[in-house]
């Protein structure tokens, strides 16, 4: 009877390790599989901008970038020259502490939900300072930010600013308001620890 029970045991332990395992890879793959849809968005939205003849700030110039926060950045010289420079530059927009009438937030190649799960390299991060005195909102499609590159040297929480930022629509003239729950957002005295190097997150498709 005792080794009836230990085989049962057994086998639903392996059930529920095999269960565990499908889920894992299912939800691997709707996230990578995510990623890759909204890294072909942000691609379709440069080509607009491209065809109306903005010229572009390449993301490769940014998440090429080297170091960490607590040594500081290791720009390309390509990007260097770009720096104080009026740039343009599309990508998703994510919330610091709230999302509506954001006078500041972050840019990003790649949209994320969530900060603590998802937390994206800090080559990554753009930091958006807005020109208008009311703030912007949060919102689903890429965007394209138009302002003043700053990079930022010596130990950092943000590589890169953007000052005196406007902010328009990349792909047509739509825009739809986004909203994060609270436990998605980055409270202001973890922002150092949310941007620390050593994490990665869920592989993405190459921004080459």
């Amino acid at each position: 009877m005792r080794r009836r029970a230990k085989r049962d045991l057994f086998v639903i332990f392996g059930v529920v390790v095999v269960l565990a395992l499908v889920a894992f890879a299912n939800y691997n793959f709707q996230r990578n599989d995510l990623a890759r849809r909204m890294d072909a968005l942000r691609r379709q939205a440069e080509k607009e901008q491209i065809n109306k003849g903005f010229e572009l700030l390449d993301w490769k110039l940014l998440t090429d970038t080297k170091g960490s926060a607590r040594k500081g950045p290791s720009f390309l010289d390509q990007l260097r020259s770009h720096n104080g420079e009026h740039v343009n530059l599309v990508g998703f927009m994510q919330p610091l502490d709230q999302f509506r009438g954001m006078t500041e937030f972050i840019l990003l190649p790649l949209p994320i939900e969530c900060y603590f799960c998802q937390i994206p390299p800090i080559s990554h991060v753009v930091l958006v300072h807005m020109a208008e005195s009311e703030g912007v909102d949060l919102v689903e499609e890429p965007v394209i930010i138009n302002g003043t590159l700053t990079l930022n040297e010596g130990p950092t929480k943000f590589f890169y600013t953007i000052e005196n930022a406007r902010r328009g629509a990349a792909i047509g003239d739509k825009l739809t308001p986004r909203r994060l729950k609270e436990e998605h957002m980055v409270p202001r005295h973890t922002q150092t620890e949310v941007l620390q190097p050593g994490f990665e997150p869920p592989k993405t498709p190459d921004l080459n």
